[in-house]
Protein backbone atom coordinates (compact mmCIF):
# COMPACT_ATOMS: atom_id res chain seq x y z
CA UNK A 1 0.00 0.00 0.00
CA UNK A 2 2.81 2.39 0.89
CA UNK A 3 4.54 1.69 -2.47
CA UNK A 4 1.29 2.44 -4.32
CA UNK A 5 0.93 5.78 -2.54
CA UNK A 6 4.52 6.71 -3.41
CA UNK A 7 3.93 5.80 -7.06
CA UNK A 8 0.74 7.89 -7.21
CA UNK A 9 2.51 10.84 -5.59
CA UNK A 10 5.41 10.72 -8.06
CA UNK A 11 3.05 10.42 -11.02
CA UNK A 12 0.98 13.39 -9.85
CA UNK A 13 4.16 15.42 -9.29
CA UNK A 14 5.36 14.60 -12.79
CA UNK A 15 2.04 15.63 -14.32
CA UNK A 16 2.05 18.85 -12.33
CA UNK A 17 5.65 19.58 -13.37
CA UNK A 18 4.70 19.33 -17.02
CA UNK A 19 2.33 22.26 -16.67
CA UNK A 20 4.72 24.51 -14.75
CA UNK A 21 8.08 23.84 -16.46
CA UNK A 22 8.98 25.35 -19.82
CA UNK A 23 9.16 22.33 -22.08
CA UNK A 24 10.03 24.13 -25.32
CA UNK A 25 12.58 26.94 -25.25
CA UNK A 26 13.43 29.24 -28.19
CA UNK A 27 16.33 31.71 -28.28
CA UNK A 28 18.09 33.66 -30.99
CA UNK A 29 21.76 33.08 -31.81
CA UNK A 30 22.52 35.98 -29.43
CA UNK A 31 20.47 34.43 -26.64
CA UNK A 32 17.62 36.94 -26.99
CA UNK A 33 13.87 36.56 -27.42
CA UNK A 34 13.52 38.78 -30.49
CA UNK A 35 15.27 39.45 -33.76
CA UNK A 36 15.07 42.04 -36.52
CA UNK A 37 15.44 41.22 -40.20
CA UNK A 38 16.29 43.68 -42.97
CA UNK A 39 14.42 44.21 -46.22
CA UNK A 40 17.09 42.56 -48.35
CA UNK A 41 18.45 40.22 -49.48
CA UNK A 42 15.29 38.14 -49.57
CA UNK A 43 17.26 34.88 -49.28
CA UNK A 44 18.98 36.06 -46.10
CA UNK A 45 18.74 33.24 -43.54
CA UNK A 46 17.91 33.79 -39.88
CA UNK A 47 18.44 30.95 -37.39
CA UNK A 48 16.83 30.31 -33.98
CA UNK A 49 17.89 27.76 -31.35
CA UNK A 50 15.35 25.35 -29.86
CA UNK A 51 15.57 23.08 -26.83
CA UNK A 52 13.14 20.38 -25.68
CA UNK A 53 13.22 19.88 -21.92
CA UNK A 54 10.44 17.32 -21.49
CA UNK A 55 10.31 13.56 -21.10
CA UNK A 56 10.68 11.36 -24.20
CA UNK A 57 8.86 8.36 -22.70
CA UNK A 58 5.60 9.36 -24.39
CA UNK A 59 4.88 12.18 -26.82
CA UNK A 60 1.54 13.02 -28.36
CA UNK A 61 2.71 15.10 -31.33
CA UNK A 62 5.70 16.31 -33.29
CA UNK A 63 7.55 19.48 -32.31
CA UNK A 64 6.23 22.01 -34.83
CA UNK A 65 7.56 25.40 -35.90
CA UNK A 66 5.87 28.10 -37.94
CA UNK A 67 5.90 31.83 -38.70
CA UNK A 68 2.70 33.80 -38.22
CA UNK A 69 1.62 37.40 -38.78
CA UNK A 70 0.60 39.30 -35.68
CA UNK A 71 1.59 39.54 -32.06
CA UNK A 72 0.95 36.09 -30.55
CA UNK A 73 1.17 32.35 -31.16
CA UNK A 74 -1.57 29.74 -30.70
CA UNK A 75 -1.22 26.04 -29.89
CA UNK A 76 -1.35 25.12 -33.56
CA UNK A 77 -0.81 27.11 -36.79
CA UNK A 78 -3.72 29.37 -37.74
CA UNK A 79 -4.33 32.59 -39.63
CA UNK A 80 -1.67 33.70 -42.11
CA UNK A 81 1.30 31.45 -41.40
CA UNK A 82 4.25 29.67 -42.97
CA UNK A 83 5.07 26.24 -41.54
CA UNK A 84 8.75 25.36 -41.08
CA UNK A 85 10.42 21.92 -40.88
CA UNK A 86 9.29 20.00 -37.80
CA UNK A 87 11.02 17.55 -35.46
CA UNK A 88 9.18 14.24 -35.19
CA UNK A 89 8.32 12.66 -31.86
CA UNK A 90 10.62 9.73 -32.67
CA UNK A 91 13.54 12.10 -33.31
CA UNK A 92 13.04 13.77 -29.93
CA UNK A 93 14.06 10.53 -28.26
CA UNK A 94 17.63 11.24 -29.38
CA UNK A 95 17.68 14.94 -30.29
CA UNK A 96 16.93 17.34 -27.45
CA UNK A 97 18.06 20.58 -29.09
CA UNK A 98 18.78 22.05 -32.51
CA UNK A 99 18.08 24.99 -34.80
CA UNK A 100 15.28 26.12 -37.06
CA UNK A 101 15.93 28.55 -39.92
CA UNK A 102 13.95 30.71 -42.31
CA UNK A 103 14.57 33.20 -45.09
CA UNK A 104 13.23 36.74 -45.23
CA UNK A 105 11.00 35.68 -48.13
CA UNK A 106 9.43 32.99 -45.88
CA UNK A 107 7.68 35.61 -43.74
CA UNK A 108 3.89 35.31 -44.05
CA UNK A 109 2.46 37.79 -46.51
CA UNK A 110 5.47 37.40 -48.79
CA UNK A 111 4.97 33.72 -49.56
CA UNK A 112 1.34 33.01 -48.64
CA UNK A 113 -2.10 34.57 -48.90
CA UNK A 114 -4.31 35.62 -51.78
CA UNK A 115 -2.27 38.76 -52.49
CA UNK A 116 1.34 37.96 -51.56
CA UNK A 117 3.67 40.93 -51.09
CA UNK A 118 6.76 41.08 -53.27
CA UNK A 119 10.05 40.81 -51.40
CA UNK A 120 11.66 43.15 -50.58
CA UNK A 121 8.79 45.30 -49.36
CA UNK A 122 9.93 48.90 -49.05
CA UNK A 123 9.19 51.41 -46.30
CA UNK A 124 7.32 49.14 -43.90
CA UNK A 125 7.83 47.62 -40.47
CA UNK A 126 5.81 44.46 -39.77
CA UNK A 127 5.74 42.17 -36.74
CA UNK A 128 5.64 38.37 -36.80
CA UNK A 129 6.14 35.48 -34.40
CA UNK A 130 8.23 32.35 -34.78
CA UNK A 131 6.16 29.75 -32.89
CA UNK A 132 7.04 26.33 -31.47
CA UNK A 133 4.52 23.90 -30.02
CA UNK A 134 4.24 20.28 -28.88
CA UNK A 135 1.36 18.34 -27.29
CA UNK A 136 2.23 16.40 -24.15
CA UNK A 137 0.25 13.70 -22.32
CA UNK A 138 -1.80 14.59 -19.27
CA UNK A 139 -4.31 12.99 -16.95
CA UNK A 140 -3.81 11.62 -13.46
CA UNK A 141 -0.78 9.56 -14.40
CA UNK A 142 0.53 11.95 -17.08
CA UNK A 143 0.06 9.37 -19.84
CA UNK A 144 -3.17 10.41 -21.57
CA UNK A 145 -2.69 12.23 -24.89
CA UNK A 146 -6.35 13.20 -25.13
CA UNK A 147 -6.23 15.29 -21.95
CA UNK A 148 -2.72 16.69 -22.40
CA UNK A 149 -1.84 20.33 -22.93
CA UNK A 150 0.33 22.14 -25.47
CA UNK A 151 3.72 23.46 -24.38
CA UNK A 152 5.06 26.31 -26.50
CA UNK A 153 7.36 29.28 -26.86
CA UNK A 154 7.81 32.11 -29.35
CA UNK A 155 10.30 34.60 -30.79
CA UNK A 156 9.34 38.09 -31.91
CA UNK A 157 10.41 38.71 -35.52
CA UNK A 158 10.35 42.26 -36.90
CA UNK A 159 10.64 42.88 -40.61
CA UNK A 160 12.24 46.31 -40.75
CA UNK A 161 12.35 48.12 -44.08
CA UNK A 162 11.67 51.58 -42.65
CA UNK A 163 14.64 53.93 -42.55
CA UNK A 164 15.32 55.95 -39.39
CA UNK A 165 14.86 59.70 -39.33
CA UNK A 166 17.81 61.82 -40.41
CA UNK A 167 20.20 62.85 -37.64
CA UNK A 168 20.94 66.48 -36.83
CA UNK A 169 24.36 68.11 -36.99
CA UNK A 170 24.64 69.95 -33.69
CA UNK A 171 27.99 71.62 -34.39
CA UNK A 172 31.01 71.66 -36.69
CA UNK A 173 34.09 73.32 -35.19
CA UNK A 174 37.35 74.09 -37.00
CA UNK A 175 40.58 72.86 -35.37
CA UNK A 176 44.20 72.68 -36.53
CA UNK A 177 44.08 70.39 -39.61
CA UNK A 178 40.90 68.87 -38.22
CA UNK A 179 37.18 69.30 -37.58
CA UNK A 180 35.24 68.49 -34.42
CA UNK A 181 31.70 67.36 -35.26
CA UNK A 182 28.82 66.57 -32.91
CA UNK A 183 25.75 64.65 -34.15
CA UNK A 184 22.33 64.22 -32.51
CA UNK A 185 21.07 60.76 -33.63
CA UNK A 186 17.46 59.51 -33.82
CA UNK A 187 16.36 57.08 -31.12
CA UNK A 188 16.44 53.95 -33.34
CA UNK A 189 19.95 54.53 -34.75
CA UNK A 190 22.67 51.94 -34.14
CA UNK A 191 25.39 53.62 -36.22
CA UNK A 192 26.22 57.11 -37.48
CA UNK A 193 27.98 57.99 -40.73
CA UNK A 194 29.59 61.40 -41.20
CA UNK A 195 30.63 62.52 -44.68
CA UNK A 196 33.21 65.30 -45.07
CA UNK A 197 33.80 66.73 -48.55
CA UNK A 198 35.71 69.77 -49.80
CA UNK A 199 33.40 72.42 -51.17
CA UNK A 200 35.64 72.65 -54.25
CA UNK A 201 34.94 68.96 -54.96
CA UNK A 202 38.59 67.89 -54.65
CA UNK A 203 37.95 65.01 -52.24
CA UNK A 204 35.77 63.48 -49.53
CA UNK A 205 35.76 60.82 -46.83
CA UNK A 206 33.24 59.07 -44.58
CA UNK A 207 33.61 58.07 -40.93
CA UNK A 208 31.39 55.56 -39.08
CA UNK A 209 30.86 55.28 -35.32
CA UNK A 210 28.38 53.71 -32.93
CA UNK A 211 25.30 55.85 -32.32
CA UNK A 212 26.29 56.30 -28.68
CA UNK A 213 29.53 57.98 -29.80
CA UNK A 214 28.15 61.26 -31.09
CA UNK A 215 31.41 63.25 -31.15
CA UNK A 216 33.56 62.89 -34.30
CA UNK A 217 37.11 64.24 -34.75
CA UNK A 218 38.30 64.25 -38.36
CA UNK A 219 42.08 64.55 -38.67
CA UNK A 220 44.35 65.16 -41.65
CA UNK A 221 42.39 67.99 -43.25
CA UNK A 222 43.85 71.02 -44.98
CA UNK A 223 43.85 74.31 -43.10
CA UNK A 224 41.98 77.29 -44.58
CA UNK A 225 39.92 74.98 -46.82
CA UNK A 226 36.15 74.81 -46.27
CA UNK A 227 34.52 71.40 -45.90
CA UNK A 228 30.84 70.49 -46.16
CA UNK A 229 29.62 68.00 -43.54
CA UNK A 230 26.51 65.77 -43.62
CA UNK A 231 25.43 62.80 -41.47
CA UNK A 232 23.19 59.74 -41.87
CA UNK A 233 21.82 57.24 -39.33
CA UNK A 234 21.74 53.44 -39.75
CA UNK A 235 19.39 51.23 -37.72
CA UNK A 236 19.80 47.62 -36.51
CA UNK A 237 18.38 46.27 -39.79
CA UNK A 238 20.92 48.26 -41.87
CA UNK A 239 18.38 50.79 -43.12
CA UNK A 240 20.08 54.13 -43.77
CA UNK A 241 18.39 57.50 -43.37
CA UNK A 242 18.52 60.40 -45.77
CA UNK A 243 21.33 62.86 -45.16
CA UNK A 244 21.06 65.57 -42.56
CA UNK A 245 21.13 69.23 -43.46
CA UNK A 246 24.70 70.23 -44.28
CA UNK A 247 26.99 72.40 -42.19
CA UNK A 248 30.36 73.82 -43.19
CA UNK A 249 33.60 74.06 -41.25
CA UNK A 250 37.13 75.32 -41.94
CA UNK A 251 40.25 73.95 -40.23
CA UNK A 252 42.58 76.76 -39.08
CA UNK A 253 46.20 76.80 -37.98
CA UNK A 254 46.39 77.23 -34.22
CA UNK A 255 49.53 79.10 -33.15
CA UNK A 256 51.30 77.94 -30.04
CA UNK A 257 53.41 79.96 -27.60
CA UNK A 258 56.65 79.49 -29.55
CA UNK A 259 55.05 80.67 -32.82
CA UNK A 260 53.76 83.84 -31.14
CA UNK A 261 57.14 84.41 -29.43
CA UNK A 262 58.98 84.24 -32.77
CA UNK A 263 56.51 86.62 -34.40
CA UNK A 264 57.19 89.10 -31.58
CA UNK A 265 60.98 88.88 -32.28
CA UNK A 266 61.53 87.21 -28.95
CA UNK A 267 60.00 90.10 -26.93
CA UNK A 268 57.47 89.90 -24.14
CA UNK A 269 53.94 90.04 -25.56
CA UNK A 270 51.97 91.50 -22.63
CA UNK A 271 49.25 90.04 -20.47
CA UNK A 272 49.60 86.86 -18.47
CA UNK A 273 51.96 85.41 -21.05
CA UNK A 274 54.33 88.35 -20.61
CA UNK A 275 54.33 87.93 -16.85
CA UNK A 276 55.28 84.30 -17.28
CA UNK A 277 58.14 85.18 -19.66
CA UNK A 278 59.38 87.94 -17.33
CA UNK A 279 59.47 85.64 -14.33
CA UNK A 280 61.27 82.98 -16.30
CA UNK A 281 63.83 85.52 -17.58
CA UNK A 282 64.40 86.90 -14.09
CA UNK A 283 64.96 83.42 -12.70
CA UNK A 284 67.54 82.69 -15.40
CA UNK A 285 69.43 85.95 -14.68
CA UNK A 286 69.46 85.19 -10.95
CA UNK A 287 70.84 81.72 -11.62
CA UNK A 288 73.53 83.20 -13.87
CA UNK A 289 74.51 85.67 -11.11
CA UNK A 290 74.87 82.90 -8.54
CA UNK A 291 77.04 80.88 -10.92
CA UNK A 292 79.38 83.84 -11.59
CA UNK A 293 79.60 84.60 -7.84
CA UNK A 294 80.56 81.00 -7.06
CA UNK A 295 83.31 81.08 -9.70
CA UNK A 296 84.80 84.28 -8.18
CA UNK A 297 84.73 82.73 -4.72
CA UNK A 298 86.60 79.64 -5.93
CA UNK A 299 89.20 81.80 -7.69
Amino acid sequence: MRLLLIALTLSASAAFGQTTTRIVDLTTQNGESSLRVPKAPCDLVRTVNWAYNGSTLQLCSDLRFWLVSGTSCTDEPSGTFKELPKVSSSQLANIRSGTVSFQVSDLPGFSTGTNPVACPAEDREDEYRLCASIKLPGGTFGTECGSGTFQDDEITVTYDAKAPAAPTLASVQGLDSALSIRVDPPSDASELNVKIERVDGAGSRTLTQSADQTQFRVEGLENNVTYRVTATAVDAADNESVASEALEGTPIFTKGFFDRYVEANGQEMGGCGAAGVGLAGGWMLAALGLWLSSRRNRS
